[in-house]
């Protein structure tokens, strides 16, 4: 009897433990769509893992909430986020469209680089220099979203039939692996993961046109309430006051790296989230 009454008073403080309390109002899972990115989100021998995951496994922990992750093609991520089939995405830059179905919170930054093959052995020192003086196509993947500036220039290459667009970096990577293109557009997470996967040498061109922009979730405002949106929020913003998310980058990466992508600092990040309604 007395064993009984200790499992009981064990049970009901555990309904008490500040993770029950944190899961109490969490959905039954919240369903997140990743997406071919690098070392962001990549599936590996049956497996989904990345930066991304991590993030997104440290906010469950945090929060109390389930999390179940969908792999899709980059632009079929946001169709099922606006249809509501799914709640969240993760390694995603804000752009108006996204605003006007989910609600955004960054946990880091990410910035794009022009990695070229250099068959003609010429030296860039822009992607508008490159579409002046260069010859060469470049590859892209479809869905992804670019600062206006690389927008421009894109629109350049792709009015002089120097242009391609394919539904991921995994096709992208293997084109310029058989010299079918000439150069891509990729974060420091993306082509750190294929260029360490392969045996491909390219020149990193650091591009003007692009500044450092957030990256970091959207949820949905047909499945996410917006008590829930500020969970997630409170989640990010320890993770950010804490370094958290900084941790998780410095798995992957070597420091210089991790430095360059968080050099904007806490502070944009830390502002975002805390005007988060």
């Amino acid at each position: 009897m007395m064993r009984r009454k200790y499992l009981l008073l064990i049970a009901s403080l555990s309904c008490w433990s500040p993770a029950a309390r944190a899961g109490a109002d969490c959905p039954v899972v919240t369903r997140v769509g990743v997406s071919d990115l690098g070392y962001t989100s990549y599936r590996e021998q049956g497996r989904i893992a990345g930066i991304a995951i991590d993030v997104a496994h440290e906010m469950a922990r945090r929060t109390g909430c389930k999390f179940a992750f969908q792999w899709y093609p980059r632009q079929r991520l946001f169709i099922e986020l606006e249809a509501g089939r799914i709640d969240m995405t993760m390694g995603s830059m804000r752009t108006p469209e996204r605003d006007a179905y989910a609600r955004y919170l960054p946990y880091a930054y990410l910035q794009y680089d022009l990695l070229l093959t250099q068959q003609d052995g010429r030296q860039y020192t822009s992607l508008a220099d490159y579409v002046a003086r260069g010859e060469g196509r470049l590859n892209v993947t479809r869905g992804v979203a670019y600062d206006a500036g690389i927008e421009t220039q894109l629109a350049t290459l792709a009015s002089h039939g120097r242009l391609e667009v394919v539904n991921d970096f995994e096709t992208v990577f293997g084109k310029l692996a058989l010299g079918r293109a000439a150069g891509t557009l990729a974060t420091p997470p993306i082509y750190g993961k294929y260029l360490k996967d392969s045996k491909l040498r390219m020149t990193i061109v650091p591009l003007p046109e692009s500044a450092p922009r957030f990256t970091g979730i959207y949820l949905s405002k047909q499945t996410i309430s917006p008590q829930l949106h500020q969970r997630y929020a409170a989640a990010l913003k320890a993770m950010t006051s804490e370094q958290s998310v900084r941790a998780i980058y410095a798995r992957y990466f070597d420091d210089a790296t991790v430095k360059r992508t968080f050099r904007n600092g806490q502070a944009p990040l830390m502002t975002a989230l805390s005007a988060v309604d």
